[in-house]
């Protein structure tokens, strides 16, 4: 007769060796895995109408460094002008003067192009304009300034000219260079081009951390026929955001050299 017992105690036995070497006989080596770790990438490529002359370079923004600040604006010193001086900037030529134009002052004395000036709260603004038809040529550059945010905001007043500009340097030489038309914006919003003030911004992502300077650039033209209204520049209330103004006017040529 079969001992049922001991067959049990058999079966049982078997289990248990069976246990005993899935768990601590070696097997055979794991599959490994390479995964590639992809990180986000920020890098913003931006398209400037009538662009010329890009040297561009691969930018990843997010990073983490001590220079952004944590605040979503960052003010430049004396970037509106607000001391009634130049303090904080320096002029060449002849054409920005000794001191910021007094926007009270020059509206009571009707020294303006076609109307009052309009399109910001402050007080001072520059401007190469000298009243009446006459502009003069000069330049307007700021002290250095470590770029701590995305975008460089302001306001100005731009005719389409090859002559007037506004550049960023580093180490004294223009890395960017942009070129603005206001009066297409002012005269769709039946404002007047000459006098009114728009919203502008310009990317420096790519130079963010870096030590650099605003300059605002005015040639002037030897045409007997050249007016006030297409030779001269007016700008206020530069400040470091890092957003763009939402309704900021897009520069109609800009340069880029970021090999300077």
């Amino acid at each position: 007769m079969v001992n049922t017992k001991a067959i049990m105690i058999y079966v049982v036995l078997l289990v248990v060796v069976a246990i005993i070497a899935f768990f601590i006989l070696p097997s055979s080596p794991p599959k490994t895995t390479t995964a590639l770790t992809t990180f986000p990438s920020n890098s913003q490529k931006t398209t400037i109408p009538h662009q010329t002359t890009v040297i561009s370079a691969t930018t990843t923004t997010g990073f983490s460094s001590s220079c952004i600040s944590a605040n979503q604006t960052v003010p430049i010193y004396n970037g509106n002008f607000s001391t009634g001086t130049f303090a904080g900037w320096n002029t060449t030529g002849l054409g920005f003067g000794s001191a910021p134009r007094n926007k009270t002052y020059y509206n009571n004395k009707l020294i303006y192009y076609g109307s009052p000036w309009a399109g910001f709260n402050g007080v001072y603004f520059a401007s190469n304009f000298q009243g009446g038809t006459q502009v003069v040529g000069g330049n307007l550059t700021s002290n250095t300034f470590v770029v701590r945010e995305s975008f460089l905001n302001f306001k100005i007043i731009s005719p389409r000219s090859k002559l007037i500009f506004v550049q960023i340097l580093r180490n004294g030489a223009p890395v960017i260079t942009t070129y603005f038309n206001t009066y297409s914006k002012t005269s769709s919003s039946n404002t007047n081009s000459s006098s009114t003030f728009v919203n502008a911004s310009i990317n420096l992502i790519p130079l963010l951390c870096e030590d650099v300077q605003i300059r605002v650039s005015a040639g002037t033209q030897t045409s007997s026929t050249t007016s006030a209204s297409t030779n001269y520049i007016a700008v206020t209330g530069f400040f470091l955001g890092k957003r763009p103004y939402q309704d900021a006017i897009l520069p109609y040529n800009q340069t880029i050299n970021l090999t300077s």
